[in-house]
């Protein structure tokens, strides 16, 4: 029943969707500004392909230039029509990132080098084998992450590692940037070949086109920038050329525009069947390292900019959501030939404003880059050097501005520090490197941010924190003079050797403290430790030696028996310790066992004592002691025996003169909540002769003994036959709830600290 629920939501959603579809193509208001946007982007998108696709199809592979622009330009259509079809948005765009054609540079530059000397056919095949790998191995993990409800990760991975990647990327782009301007004027083999004249008088206009179109991108936010600026750098172009009586076959020759062999074959298909016999698969399985890295680059691109999406649509996108549909259309897009594609929040932000906010703004899209792939490759010849490596150039300094310039102010000199080390490992050893001592810098900042978190959650005395025992005032009065000497440590968090570190030491400066009483006791709490690492045990090792030293008794509670069999061997092992280690339930029991520690030099004057003697003790009044003392009635008690219940109407007041009862809180379930345990001398339910409230706990006898019993009827006969007397029975009421009050008070204001 409920599968068949669910499907019928998906067809009316999937009718919803159809009906939207329809809708948009009929009403002009719709369709024109979707429309618009389609072919505005499509226009930008195609000039970063051919970009794009020099920058990977560069050096050796150049010839199969055509190639590497097809690859991008079925990524786009591809990709971005599956992501748009599966999204949480249905106008999200999506494609191949400038971000990743660095790290597809250097794969496809790896294969070259690897398969130098064999023919170029095969060295091509490969590498378009070894991106269609990535693309298909990195959605299987992205829908992996989605299906795993992993989409939170990206916020696990340091800022400063995170942006010292993407800097990294940058100075990739603009290298890569440079590369694609020059060509055939300088190369990477010769690199004084990139310090000529020649160079620089290419170069220019590259530079010029970046710098000036960034600082066009720093003072204008309009739809138009993109295009008008492409549109004006072409006609300037092509005026140069006519001023300068310059063909262009001679400005293809002298390296102003690319060479284009269509022989070599078309746009698509890019990977074809004759092809296939071709591919070297153990030089694509060499490019492992740099697959893994592209995937997590694209997790961490597609999870930041599903964030941007959401701002710019002011409304929640489902991270799993998209990392699964990411995740299935890259799986496609690689069987269809096409690089990795992922949405993008900036391309998105642009349709948006246009009015691209509809489906059909996407399918059009992607009939308009559908054409161009069946126009060919023709038309590349006339793309400019300048502008194609210009627009890397451009994307190379973006990222560099914003990761290494702007960031170099917001953050600390540490983080900034990493940023700048992981961009000069990129330079000088490469992006497999740089990922590399990421990954390491990300360890070593999670283990020094997290071992300066204190996991003292809060520290107090024995005499601030006392036990849910209550007993007679005269032992009450000791402890609270004695039991300073009790410390307890409650913990929290994750325990391994940085944060057990920083406990010991900061158990050191605790009982080295020159103001405190001597520490007899010392009591750490692990109820809110979320584990204990092996890493840990040589500090707990040396605490035990501490305290064995000292003579301190180390009393463990609330432990997971994993971590209380752990701190077990850990005392086997330390034959220092003789008998000092000690492991409780709860921290209540750990209290109350180092009061009763402390409470056996105390003699015990209480046995023998009768009622009157025990009220004369409590009301400091003999007189008035006496005269209450027949108002009692003696009740012998069983273990087990309930004196009221919680609900039960509040009609009596109980003293304990020998035994003990355990007060507890009924839960639903039928479970039990314990609160306290009241001794000899103790008062229990003396707020139902004030108030006349129903109980509101269960009391239970918990040792054999004699209780007695004031009822309020008897309580109130003495008010009216001995008014001055019941005074001094008042009193004592007040001040033994005030103690009771300063108590709970000084605990509370020791778990603030």
């Amino acid at each position: 029943m409920r599968s068949c629920g669910k499907l019928d939501h998906r067809s009316r959603l999937n009718q919803a969707r159809f009906a939207s579809f329809v809708d948009s193509i009929r009403k002009p208001g719709i369709l024109l500004p979707n429309l618009t946007a389609a072919v505005l982007l499509a226009v930008v998108k195609l000039t970063t392909a051919i970009s794009l696709g020099a920058l990977v199809f560069s050096g050796s592979l150049a010839p199969y230039l055509p190639t590497g622009i097809g690859l991008f330009l079925v990524g786009t259509a591809v990709g971005g029509i599956l992501t748009a079809a599966g999204s949480g948005f249905k106008a999200v765009i999506a494609g191949p990132r400038s971000g990743q054609a660095p790290i597809l540079a250097v794969m496809a530059s790896a294969v070259a080098v690897t398969m130098a000397g064999q023919p170029g056919e095969s060295v091509a095949a490969t590498a378009v084998a070894s991106i269609l790998v990535a693309t298909i191995f990195t959605g299987l993990v992205l829908f992996a992450l989605g299906w795993a409800k992993l989409g939170v990760m990206v916020r696990y991975i340091p800022y400063p590692v995170m942006g010292g990647f993407f800097a990294g990327l940058g100075f990739l782009l603009l290298k890569g940037g440079i590369v694609v301007t020059l060509g055939s004027v300088a190369g990477v083999e010769e690199p004084s070949s990139f310090m000529t004249a020649t160079a620089a008088i290419h170069l220019a206009p590259a530079l010029l086109f970046a710098i000036a179109y960034y600082v066009c991108t720093r003072y204008f936010d309009h739809w138009l920038l993109m295009p008008a600026f492409l549109l004006v750098s072409m006609l300037l172009f092509y005026a140069a050329l006519f001023v300068t009586g310059t063909s262009v076959a001679s400005a293809a020759g002298a390296g102003w525009l690319p060479v284009v062999d269509t022989s070599r074959g078309d746009f698509f298909p890019v990977l074809s069947v004759h092809r296939l016999g071709l591919i070297d698969w153990s030089v694509v399985l060499g490019q492992s390292g740099t697959i893994l890295v592209m995937a997590l680059m694209s997790m961490i691109m597609l999870l930041l900019d599903t964030s941007g999406v959401e701002i710019i649509l002011n409304r929640d996108m489902d991270p799993n959501h998209e990392l699964r549909t990411a995740g299935w259309a890259n799986v496609l897009n690689g069987l269809c030939t096409g690089p990795i594609a992922i949405l993008s929040a900036t391309d998105t932000a642009f349709t948006y404003k246009l009015g691209g906010d509809r489906f059909v703004m996407v399918a059009a899209f992607a009939l308009v880059i559908v054409a161009a792939i069946m126009v060919g490759p023709g038309p590349i010849a006339f793309a400019p050097k300048a502008i194609l490596g210009g627009l890397l150039i451009f994307l190379g300094i973006d990222f560099l501005m914003k990761w290494v310039w702007q960031s170099r102010r917001k953050l600390p000199v540490t983080d900034y520090a990493v940023i700048c080390g992981i961009l000069l490992v990129v330079a000088f050893y490469g992006i497999l490197h740089g990922v590399a001592i990421g990954i390491g810098l990300s360890i070593f900042l999670f283990v020094h941010s997290y071992s300066q978190i204190s996991v003292i959650k809060s520290s107090m005395s024995g005499a601030e924190h006392v036990s849910s025992i209550d007993r007679n005032p005269r032992e009450l009065n000791y402890l609270d003079e004695h039991a300073v000497s009790i410390q307890i440590c409650v913990l929290q968090g994750f325990l391994f050797f940085g944060t057990s570190s920083r406990l010991l030491e900061e158990i050191r400066a605790l009982l080295d403290e020159p103001e405190r009483a001597p520490v007899r006791y010392l009591l750490l709490d692990f109820r809110r430790v979320d584990a204990l690492d092996t890493s840990s045990a040589n500090s707990f090792a040396k605490l035990m030696q501490i305290c064995a030293k000292r003579d301190i008794s180390l009393i463990m509670t609330g432990c997971s028996p994993k971590v209380a069999h752990r701190l077990k061997n850990l005392d086997e092992e330390a034959s220092a310790s003789q008998g000092i280690f000690h492991i409780m339930d709860n921290l209540d029991d750990g209290v109350s066992w180092c009061e009763d520690r402390i409470l056996e030099g105390v003699t015990d004057d209480d046995d023998g004592q009768d009622l009157g003697q025990l009220l004369g003790q409590l009301l400091g009044r003999p007189e008035a002691a006496r005269l209450i003392a027949s108002k009692f009635e003696r009740l012998p008690v069983k273990r087990g025996q309930v004196l009221f219940r919680q609900g039960d109407p509040g009609d009596a007041l109980y003293l304990v003169l020998d035994g003990s009862v355990s007060i507890v809180l009924d839960l639903p379930g039928g479970k039990e909540l314990h609160l306290r345990t009241m001794r000899s001398g103790a008062i229990l339910g003396e707020m139902a002769l004030y108030t006349g409230a129903t109980r509101s706990a269960t009391a239970r006898v918990k040792v054999d003994g004699l209780f007695y019993k004031l009822k309020l009827t008897s309580y109130e006969r003495f008010n009216e036959e001995h008014p001055a007397e019941a005074v001094f029975f008042h009193l004592f009421i007040v001040k033994l709830m005030s103690e009771r009050l300063g108590r709970a008070n000084r605990e509370i204001m020791a778990l603030s600290r």
